[in-house]
């Protein structure tokens, strides 16, 4: 609608036009105001189509995203490239890969060197056998350098520590959370003869059934989960948290810088 100029109406008339226009403006907020509770109530976009994308730090939900072929021991960057994605910044497992700060495990005549996995990823995550894991910093890292390659107002961080409240308080808002935790949630498991030096001299054992999924629900005592490996899956709400407690509480989300 094309409205003619205030000014052309008698002041009768100006008092309607404004009576009317605001009206229409205050049953356009509203109209708005309802499309973001019902996307965030059920996880349609429906905000995309009214306001021309999603808000930051928006979760409408987390789309699967597979870590196989392409990454066989990818499932760190797999897990924060579906929280990029459902925060509204979506990215391509390879292209955040390629983001992550990794070190080779090396052999030597002094004995196999590797990094902390606290500062790097160890290995190639792109080979079955050659490929470790890392811990939630160099995933933050990576993340961060994308978003901010990308002019976004998000920021990944690391919440590690969480307690069981604080964990049940994301499931329950259906905030994204990367979790560390172990393969079929068992208990953590070292290698003890596949070792290697840190720069510190430490030997260090890994973890053998490290694993890394996304958190994005809860509904009747199971959280609900996005696996890299074995898809949408639930998990009892115990078992997904001595595992995750095994791991020492290891998490990272992506929200508001």
């Amino acid at each position: 609608m094309v409205y003619q100029c205030e000014a052309q109406f008698r002041p009768r008339e100006r008092r309607n036009w404004r009576r009317r226009a605001g009206r229409a403006r205050r049953i356009r907020r509203a109209l708005l105001a309802a499309a973001v509770v019902i996307a965030a109530l059920t996880g349609h976009a429906i905000w995309r189509g009214m306001a021309g994308g999603l808000p930051p730090g928006h979760h409408p939900g987390v789309t699967l995203i597979r870590q196989n072929p392409e990454l066989p021991n990818g499932c760190e960057v797999t897990s924060m490239a579906m929280a990029l994605g459902a925060a509204g910044c979506p990215v391509d497992k390879l292209t955040l890969y390629g983001c992550l700060p990794r070190e080779p495990i090396l052999e030597g005549a002094g004995g196999r060197f590797g990094p902390d996995p606290e500062k790097a990823y160890a290995g190639d995550a792109a080979d079955k056998t050659g490929g470790w894991y890392c811990f939630e910093g160099p995933v933050v890292e990576a993340a961060n350098r994308w978003l901010e390659a990308q002019g976004s107002p998000l920021r990944a961080e690391a919440v590690t520590g969480l307690s069981r409240v604080e964990l049940e308080g994301y499931a329950g808002d259906g905030t994204p959370l990367v979790c560390w935790v172990t393969l079929n949630y068992g208990q953590p498991q070292r290698s003890e003869s596949y070792t290697w030096l840190l720069q510190d001299g430490t030997v260090y054992h890994p973890y053998r059934n490290l694993h890394c999924v996304v958190l994005v629900g809860m509904e009747d005592g199971q959280y609900r989960v996005a696996d890299p490996l074995s898809g949408d899956t639930q998990v009892e709400a115990d078992r997904f948290w001595d595992s995750f407690s095994a791991m020492g509480c290891r998490a990272a989300a992506v929200r508001q810088g």
